[in-house]
């Protein structure tokens, strides 16, 4: 049987084993045994018998019981042992004792075996039982050590005269005290700052009867002292335990001042969120609004109420609902978003721009949980940008327009430039420009026009300045008043009526039309349309207003100088007719003469041209070399045409000829100094010409010219007193004559022509 009481007897006489036996037997106890008389079959049955109690002779032949008790305490302490003997004296019976024997029983008074046996074996069990408490207290006991050493919260055990019994390490990094400078000392004169003391005192008297107290099985938030006296806030629980009949407080302690200053924290950022004009909002990754502050109440009219829970779409107009999925989809990646600008709508339907950050709300395990997003209202910034953009983009039209204006020479050019500017640098779709007429219908004639379908719209409109119908949409109303008028919404706007369709087809929803005014009358419109409703504000008007009189100025500009270019292109004729009704008066007298001066005067202007004069003076050049001999009239014509040398006298007649052609001319108000042309032609730069015989700069630079031109012509063209002397022998000429008679730059650019074959005389 698995219960079985085994009995190892250790005896060498059988037949006192077997008196042992039936005196158990009877007695009642139910067991197995083996017998056993030498040391080693001792030992060999400890080990595989493994008896419940050893039963021992104290005297064997080969081995004594002494021994095998000494055995048994070494092999199986817990075992019990009882000698039975058939002589034992008190004194040794008592050494038996404290050498681990049970006890023992004498072999004449066998009836005291089995109690003996029965005491021993209960003994046993609950020595058995004593070891397994000590063992598990003393287990359980390193498990609260472990325990409460390695708590994060300081532990500590108080008795109830106050002293403290336990102080963990977690207590020693809190207070700053160790363990040996705590154990034993009042807790309250150590720890608890003056103003709790006497609190705490009137709930100890209590405490110490019943276990029981006004902060016994509650956590407390107080403040503490460290060892250096520093107060700092602490979370404390109590729990009462009795120990020993004694009541015993156990204080769990943490510092919390981080916490403190966390919530400290907190407080702060929550009383920032709820001041702040932004809108801070909280929202879970499906798009739920979680949070709701202060500023969002103000910015978009919902009360938190209204809008926790809700979707975060409630805010956003129609056409824009895809975007908060975009934008949760870039969240759930965990970028952030920085100043996303868009539109909100309120509460009251009104849109607003706002400026909005988001950013990803991540866990403790750095997992998206929410969003957290400030908005900004910036509609009157972009309200202030767009009208910035709007006077930018009127400014630069009107510093475009003027650009125009400055360079205009005709009119039609003009009004089409200004109308292209207006369209490309304004950003507009469409300008046109038209002129009041003076007619019985009093027409609006269309002049200019740009844009896309700009001429199909202008060619449609059918105006007039009339009070009538036509003429009561804004362009009529400005030619009939002179006075600016706006369309802010072509949709309302009443006189439109009959060019609304086409208009609003077209893109056109908002237009101006400047009156063109002079001092005395309207000469038309400056027309133009905006594809936004209110687009034409007052700052934008009156730049416009400026743009118009600009315009209005440049056509009388223009048409001014049309004026003046006639009547100089008429005077310049007149001057032109008279200086070749001259050359035919020599003409008539001296046909040579004539011939003469039309050919120098070709090369001359072609000199001129050469070195870089501008137009007006080669022109000059050209008129003064015209009639460069008309001197010659007062010299007899036999002189002139005679075929042999002149004398003296007669060659002193030739030279008087451009004094004389000077006297004559000088009396006329030429445009150029044409009189002194004619004077200084034979002027050289040595002084070795005449009339005067001038030097170096005292001669003007188109008699320079002049005088080049006259020696060519002459020598490469036939004389009555010589045949023609040949281009290269002119060329040698003038070139012998460079920077000493004859100007070097002028010599050098009459080379060139006539050298290179691209001008022939």
């Amino acid at each position: 049987m698995a219960n079985e009481l085994k009995i190892l007897m250790l005896e060498d006489e059988p037949a006192d084993a077997e008196l042992a036996t039936r005196a158990l037997r009877k007695a009642g106890v139910e067991f197995s045994s083996m017998r056993v008389d030498t040391r080693s079959a001792f030992v060999a049955a400890l080990a595989e018998f493994r008896p419940d109690i050893i039963l021992a002779d104290f005297h064997l032949p080969t081995f004594d019981g002494l021994s095998a008790l000494a055995i048994a305490v070494e092999q199986a302490p817990d075992l019990p042992f009882i000698f039975v003997s058939g002589a034992m004296g008190e004194e040794l019976a008592i050494q038996t004792l404290h050498q681990g024997a049970a006890d023992y029983v004498l072999k004449d008074r066998l009836v005291k075996l089995a109690p003996a046996v029965n005491r021993a074996l209960q003994e046993a069990r609950e020595r058995s039982l004593r070891r397994s408490a000590e063992a598990e207290l003393a287990a359980s006991e390193e498990r609260f050590r472990k325990t409460a050493e390695s708590a994060q919260d300081g532990l500590i055990i108080v008795d109830q005269d106050e002293l403290i019994t336990y102080w963990n390490q977690a207590a020693e990094k809190i207070f700053g005290y160790t363990s040996a400078e705590t154990l034993g000392r009042p807790l309250h004169g150590m720890l608890t700052p003056l103003r709790y003391r006497d609190s705490f005192r009137q709930g100890w008297g209590r405490f110490r009867e019943t276990g029981q107290g006004p902060v016994i099985g509650h956590t407390l938030e107080m403040s503490a002292l460290r060892k250096g006296g520093e107060e700092f806030p602490v979370e404390l629980s109590i729990s009462s335990v009795a120990i020993d009949g004694r009541w015993h407080a156990t204080g769990l302690v943490r510092d919390i001042s981080e916490r403190r200053r966390a919530e400290a924290v907190r407080r702060e950022l929550a009383a920032i969120v709820e001041a702040s004009e932004d809108a801070i909002i909280g929202a879970a990754m499906d798009g739920r609004i979680t949070t709701w502050n202060n500023g969002a109440v103000k910015m978009y009219g919902y009360s938190a109420d209204e809008t926790i829970g809700q979707s975060a779409k409630m805010l956003v107009p129609d056409e824009r609902e895809h975007e908060i999925d975009d934008l949760i989809g870039v969240l759930g990646s965990g970028k952030g978003i920085a100043h996303h600008e868009t539109s909100r709508r309120r509460k009251d339907g009104r849109l607003i721009d706002v400026s909005v950050s988001l950013s990803p709300i991540r866990d403790a395990s750095g997992t998206i949980g929410g969003i957290s997003t400030i908005a900004r209202d910036i509609t009157e910034r972009k309200l202030a940008e767009r009208a910035l953009q709007r006077s930018n983009r009127f400014l630069r039209t009107l510093s475009r327009c003027n650009e125009a204006l400055v360079h205009a020479t005709e009119e039609i050019a003009l009004l089409e430039d200004m109308c292209r500017v207006v369209v490309e640098a304004g950003g507009f779709p469409m300008a046109w420009v038209g002129y009041a007429m003076t007619d019985e219908a009093r027409t609006i004639r269309p002049m200019a026009q740009f844009g896309e379908s700009a001429a199909e719209y202008v060619a449609t409109l059918d105006l007039t300045w009339a009070d009538s119908e036509r003429g009561q949409g804004p362009t009529g109303r400005a030619a009939r008043s002179g006075h600016i008028q706006v369309a802010k919404d072509i949709v309302t706007e009443t006189g439109f009526i009959p060019w609304r369709k086409r208009a609003l087809e077209l893109g056109y929803r908002s237009s101006v039309a400047l009156p063109l005014r002079t001092n005395h009358e309207v000469l038309g419109t400056l027309n133009i349309y905006a594809a936004e409703v209110g687009e034409f504000g007052e700052d934008e008007v009156g730049l416009l207003a400026e743009l118009a009189a600009d315009l209005a100025f440049g056509i009388v500009t223009v048409r001014t100088r049309a004026k003046q270019h006639e009547s100089a292109h008429k005077l310049e004729k007149a001057l032109e007719n008279t200086i070749q009704a001259i050359a035919t008066t020599i003409e008539t007298r001296d046909p040579y003469t004539a011939g003469h001066q039309r050919r120098v005067s070709r090369l001359a202007a072609a000199i001129a041209r050469d070195m870089g004069l501008d137009e007006e003076r080669v022109t000059g050049v050209q008129r003064g070399a015209e009639i460069h001999d008309i001197g010659k009239i007062y010299v007899p014509a036999e002189i002139l045409n005679r075929p042999g040398k002149l004398s003296d006298i007669e060659f002193s007649m030739i030279k008087t000829h451009p004094q004389v052609g000077y006297d004559i001319i000088k009396d006329i108000d030429f445009p150029w100094p044409i009189a002194e042309m004619i004077l200084q032609h034979h002027e050289r730069l040595d002084g070795s010409g005449y009339p005067h015989g001038l030097t170096g700069n005292a001669i003007s630079l188109e008699a320079k010219i002049i005088a080049v031109a006259d020696v060519v012509e002459a020598m490469m063209n036939h004389r009555p007193y010589r045949p023609a002397l040949g281009l290269d022998s002119a060329l040698e000429a003038i070139d012998r004559g460079s920077g000493r008679l004859f100007d070097a730059a002028v010599v050098a650019a009459c080379t060139r022509l006539l050298g290179s074959g691209e001008f022939v005389v």
